[in-house]
């Protein structure tokens, strides 16, 4: 360490962008290692930089400095050319949960941080030498603080490349070359040596529960357990893809099944730390406004355990120095007080909505169910309030506008048949279509029909000569997330400042009922099963749906569907998991994990909540429609592993490529 006692901290302290709230540190451009090392405030400084290029898939999820994807370059989570970009391909849209402009996540990230890991691994190493600078209790925070953020970007590398090389020292960078060439280890270790730094944490790290900024004991915790799930659903379930080949063989590909258990009951044991941390679910008697406040409200030593926060209070994108979003900007439709850049970038697929307690919009004979008024779909009763509090539906209020959001999508007629004649398998027009159904070429239209002036396209509904942005194509808006307290000038392009939740107790729970149930599968515990659904109905209380009953003599609804057995709790589990962590770029990854994004998504089609007004009943039908574009998901198995970034295999060719490319 005494040869690089000057550190030369340049664009990663540019953009003090994480916690700048908390931290209010400006950049002091070259520092020495006692300055940053020897004070509580050099420590912050430092760890600014790494947690603002900390892979984490939140608002800016694919954002970069040239409009590619991925996490390439040190500062590509600070471009202010194209944040608003990142929502068009957001992860939603490549699991069926959204309809945007791209939709297949091919693995072609270029990930590959070991800048930042060596940055960590210098502080992990030179930091002793400054122990006297600080309490027993306050060093070794610190120090499980480096751990944590280390353990982060192992997770993000890990789950793309599986076994890479671990580096957990500081490498001389004037050594001869042939030296620094490193080989990958296996999976199997990599997971495990993220365990062990996460277990560090655990122990060691600050039991501060309100400040979700900073890596403590508890985050550390919440990505014990999201880490060590992903793990155990790849030694479990890999064994299904069928693909083989060097990298497989040598372990850099999947592990065996017998692994699965001891990784499970790591992430088992994770959640159960934080429960008897004291978190809980954010409840209250209005059960959608309760949760609508999850993802706006500080819920801090609550809910929250670990979030990342953008820009500073009350200014408005006043630089290049702040890192911005602009979600509100590109989810929300285009209007006044509403988004006032490009609106309506993802909109909400009936895929993701039907898996909620709603009201049927077919009967028994596959007619449409006529509906008395737009509005009752969300108004009889019978939507559980996540359902209302995630997703904007015909006639509701967007409240910090007091826009009612108009939503139609046409007119009928007449419908006398059943709602498959509306809705083709293409979104090319049929004879049906043509004969009873009337949409607009623009929005906001009414047409005349016998004496009568009937509305035809709400205002932010589908017209036929709108694109696929500003207004809806798919029936729906998206509501979670949306800041309903914002001054309405930041619904624009990198103007949005609201915190991300990156780890909350909602998905604790999700994860503790997977991890649970597979151990009982793993151990043939049905007491562990039982107490898996105890925690999914825990979620749906808050969620205002009904709970689940479990079923003692499950049946496999798995086999013909993935191609291995599933059976039915678990895959209720697997459904509750989506219906709570929806929009949140968790769900792609889970069906990576599972190993089922290749059986799902085989040019699948996503599908509308498209609501049509029939003219001789005077009565509303809700249709599923193909998205008006076309646009299909394909999902090539071997891209459970992307390829490790060719750039770095031509300097060291001791990494071995990942099979199937």
């Amino acid at each position: 360490m005494k040869a690089y006692k000057i550190i030369i901290l340049l664009s990663v302290m540019t953009f003090g962008a994480w916690a700048c709230n908390n931290l209010d540190l400006e950049p002091k451009g070259i520092l020495d290692e006692s300055t940053l090392f020897g004070s509580e405030f050099g420590v912050k400084k430092y760890f600014s930089g790494l947690y603002n290029n900390m892979p984490i898939e939140d608002f800016l999820y694919k954002a970069t400095d040239e409009g590619g994807v991925g996490y390439g370059t040190s500062n590509s989570r600070n471009s202010r050319n194209n944040w608003w970009e990142a929502l068009k391909s957001y992860g939603s849209t490549s699991c069926a949960e959204t309809a945007g402009r791209h939709g297949n996540l091919s693995g072609a990230w270029g990930y590959w941080p070991y800048g930042d890991i060596r940055n960590i691994n210098v502080f992990i190493a030179g930091f002793p030498d400054y122990k006297d600078k600080f309490t027993e209790e306050r060093f070794e925070e610190l120090m499980s603080e480096a751990y944590f953020i280390r353990a982060f970007y192992y997770f993000g590398l890990v789950k793309r490349y599986g076994g890479v090389p671990i580096v957990k020292d500081v490498l001389d960078p004037t050594a001869d070359p042939e030296s620094l060439k490193q080989p990958r280890d296996t999976e199997y270790d990599c997971w495990k040596f993220i365990q062990s730094d996460l277990q560090y944490a655990m122990e060691h790290g600050s039991k501060d529960k309100t400040n979700t900024q900073r890596g403590n004991a508890y985050s550390a915790a919440a990505l014990m357990a999201k880490a060590m799930l992903y793990a155990a659903s790849v030694a479990k379930y890999n064994q299904y893809t069928g693909i083989t080949g060097e990298a497989t063989d040598l372990g850099l590909m999947g592990m065996d099944p017998s692994e699965a258990r001891e990784f499970y009951q790591a992430a088992y044991d994770a959640c159960k730390f934080l429960k008897e941390a004291g978190f809980r679910l954010h409840t209250g008697g209005d059960k959608e406004k309760a949760y609508t406040e999850v993802f706006i409200e500080d819920l801090s030593g609550e809910e929250d355990i670990f979030t990342k926060h953008y820009g500073i209070e009350g200014q408005v994108a006043p630089s290049h120095t702040q890192l911005y979003h602009s979600y509100d900007g590109m989810v929300l439709p285009k209007g006044t007080k509403l988004a006032q850049g490009v609106g309506a970038a993802i909109q909400p697929t009936w895929e993701l909505i039907s898996l909620y307690e709603m009201p049927a919009i077919t009967d028994e004979n596959g007619l449409p169910v006529r509906f008395n008024d737009i509005t009752d779909i969300w108004k009889s009763g019978e939507m559980e309030a996540r359902c209302r509090a995630n997703f904007f539906f015909p006639g509701m209020t967007e409240s910090l506008s007091g826009t009612v959001i108009d939503l139609q999508t046409g007119l009928y007629k007449s419908y006398p048949g059943t709602a498959k004649d509306g809705c083709p398998e293409t979104n090319v027009e049929t004879d049906y279509t043509k004969q009873y159904r009337i949409r607009a070429s623009s929005l906001g239209k009414y047409e005349n029909i016998d004496g009568v002036s009937y509305k035809v396209s709400g205002v932010f509904g589908y017209s036929t000569g709108n694109g696929d942005e500003d207004a809806s194509y798919m029936g729906t808006f998206i509501r979670k997330y949306v800041d309903y307290n914002a001054d309405p000038s930041t619904r624009n392009l990198n103007k949005s400042w609201h915190p991300y939740k990156v780890f909350r107790y909602g998905e604790v729970l999700v994860n503790w009922a997977e991890a649970a149930y597979e151990l009982g599968l793993e151990t043939g515990s049905d007491a562990l099963k039982r107490e898996a659904i105890e925690h999914v109905n825990e979620i749906r209380e808050r969620a205002g749906a009904h709970p689940y009953e479990y079923v003692a003599s499950p049946e496999d609804v798995g086999e013909e569907k993935y191609g291995y057995p599933v059976d039915e709790n678990l895959q209720f589990i697997r459904d509750e998991r989506k219906r709570e962590l929806c929009i949140e770029n968790q769900s792609d990854w889970d069906e990576r994990r599972w190993r089922v994004a290749h059986s799902l998504y085989n040019n699948f089609m996503v599908h509308t909540l498209s609501s049509y007004y029939v003219v001789n009943e005077g009565k509303y039908i809700f249709l599923n429609e193909a998205n008006p574009f076309g646009r299909e998901l394909t999902y090539d198995k071997r891209w459970y592993y992307e390829q490790i970034p060719g750039g770095e295999i031509n300097k060291n060719d001791k990494l071995i490529r990942n099979d199937g490319y």
